[in-house]
């Protein structure tokens, strides 16, 4: 056996009632001025948040836009350098996350996350930045958070509709990160892991959004999932998701949750082991991984048509396009009719399959 593997340095402080703790590690990082980011849904806990901390507060931002726009990101460097900020600390999702990733791209300073989803971007160095049209992705390790708290309870609020395709969202890092290039025994280990966690609780989530030990289980699996990207690539499902966002501004979580179950069918063929491994992870043996992802996107009730989304069929063409341009590793070949094909039955809604053609 011969792998590499580069453990990322982090620092992960998990359960329930651990927000309390948000000072201290504020003050492990010796930092003084803190530049408070949340996104609307995070609003609450965020409120929360300043109240105790408390004058260390230098400056609170709550514009926070998916994909985040290169605009947007330029600003909020300014208002950090006018309050003086020597920490950021962000509270919400991906994309508060990301924001404060393009922060301290430029700048350097140390992130603290507190994530209120399952995004899982806090484990990694990727960031994104969004302009003309096009979401620029890149790897820098002065983006990955010094330390992140993760706590079920901040996700009791976490509405069904965002509850479900954000952990589609984790799921989708997990799955890829099977046979991405760069996969290993470690990385896979952390996959299978994060995805049997992600497709036990995910139901009984949504069945019972008040279920702490269920939503625990969830952002256990979508911390994994996290760090099984960080280590590995993007491939061919997250550059259609990039291309769809960053071009056609749909929502993250929910492409994903959308184009996952076709682009595990589009690859199944000539990846019969990691299907297998795949199928046993889901807790559905068999020989059909896509559509077992799909069925469970539809039991959790989350979207599964990119119509459903807001995308228009004529513009299905130039997301293929775009996306074949994007994918230079795959290991099913890529051109702009079969990622054309793909989408379409994405954008229909179909069941796939793990077949060739890939609907059912």
């Amino acid at each position: 056996m011969r792998f590499t593997y580069e453990s990322l340095p982090g620092r992960i402080v998990f359960g329930a009632g651990r927000r309390s703790e948000l000072p201290t590690e504020i003050e492990r990082l010796g930092a003084t001025r803190v530049f408070l980011i949340s996104d609307g849904q995070a609003k609450a806990i965020a409120d929360d948040f300043a109240g105790t901390l408390g004058a260390l507060v230098a400056a609170r931002w709550d514009e926070v836009v998916q994909h985040v726009p290169v605009e947007l990101a330029e600003r909020a460097r300014a208002a950090v350098a006018d309050a003086g900020a020597d920490v950021v600390v962000t509270v919400g999702g991906g994309s508060s996350t990301g924001l404060a990733k393009a922060i301290a791209l430029t700048t350097g300073l140390p992130i603290v996350a507190v994530p209120t989803t399952y995004a899982g971007s806090e484990q990694t160095t990727i960031y994104g930045l969004t302009g003309g049209r096009h979401k620029q992705t890149g790897r820098d390790l002065v983006v990955l958070p010094k330390a992140v708290i993760y706590d079920p309870e901040l996700t009791l609020g976490l509405p069904p509709s965002v509850t479900g395709p954000s952990a589609c969202n984790a799921l989708a890092h997990s799955v890829e990160a099977l046979w991405v290039k760069e996969a290993n025994p470690v990385t896979t280990a952390l996959s299978l892991e994060g995805i049997r966690a992600i497709a036990a609780s995910l139901p009984r989530v949504m069945a019972a959004p008040d279920d702490v030990d269920a939503r625990s289980r969830l952002m256990y699996g979508a911390y994994l999932s996290g760090v099984a990207l960080a280590t590995t690539s993007a491939g061919l499902h997250h550059k259609i998701t990039h291309v769809l966002g960053g071009t056609f501004n749909l929502v993250h979580a929910d492409a994903h949750s959308v184009v996952l179950p076709h682009a595990v069918a589009y690859n199944a063929p000539v990846l019969p082991e990691e299907m297998t491994r795949l199928a046993e992870a889901l807790g559905t043996p068999g020989d059909d991984p896509a559509g077992a992802l799909w069925d469970l996107a539809t039991a959790s009730n989350v979207p599964t048509s990119l119509a459903a989304l807001g995308l228009e069929r004529g513009q299905l063409a130039e997301a293929a396009s775009r996306a074949a341009a994007e994918i230079t590793d795959n290991p099913r070949p890529v051109d702009d009719a079969a990622l054309l094909g793909l989408l379409e039955r994405a954008f229909d809604g179909l069941r796939p399959s793990s077949e060739p053609g890939g609907s059912s």
